[in-house]
């Protein structure tokens, strides 16, 4: 066998087999590596995406608190504010009943003063009108009586 004659063979089933496989073959494994190039860069863009979508979920779910916080300290310093006005509430009209139990009991004290001057001076009129009497040695008339009476109620 020659040599030359064997290369020249082998060269030439090189190349019917190169361009039999760059004409059939290889276009198709060129279509399926590009298309799990794209696959892949979808997934790396999507990825991207997500990881943006994390990020912003994040910063609104902080601003969220925040605000929630924030109202919640609204709402704690709202109703702080309201039972202090309901205890200066509370103090106030506690003030005022007693204010007003004050002055029922004085209107009343007074009223009891009255009705013992009252019957003080009736009975210090009896005695004076008895009194007089015994000194007088009689009765003293009605007329006279009511008199006496009435000078001493307006001098008492």
């Amino acid at each position: 066998m020659n040599l030359n004659l064997t290369l020249i063979g082998q060269i030439g089933t090189f190349l019917v087999l190169w361009w039999f496989t760059h004409k059939y073959i290889w276009p198709l494994f060129s279509k399926v590596a590009e298309a799990r190039r794209q696959k892949i860069a979808e997934g790396l863009s999507m990825a991207d995406k997500a990881k943006h979508s994390i990020a912003d979920a994040q910063e609104e779910s902080a601003r969220l608190i925040a605000q929630a916080k924030t109202q919640a300290t609204e709402i704690v310093g709202r109703a702080q504010k309201q039972a202090e006005q309901l205890v200066v509430d509370a103090r106030s009209e506690a003030k005022t009943a007693g204010e007003r139990e004050i002055a029922a009991v004085r209107d009343n004290f007074e009223q009891e003063k009255r009705k013992a001057r009252e019957t003080l001076r009736s009975q210090i009129a009896d005695l004076v009108v008895q009194g007089a009497e015994k000194v007088i040695g009689r009765e003293v008339k009605a007329d006279d009586h009511k008199r006496l009476l009435n000078e001493l109620s307006e001098k008492l």
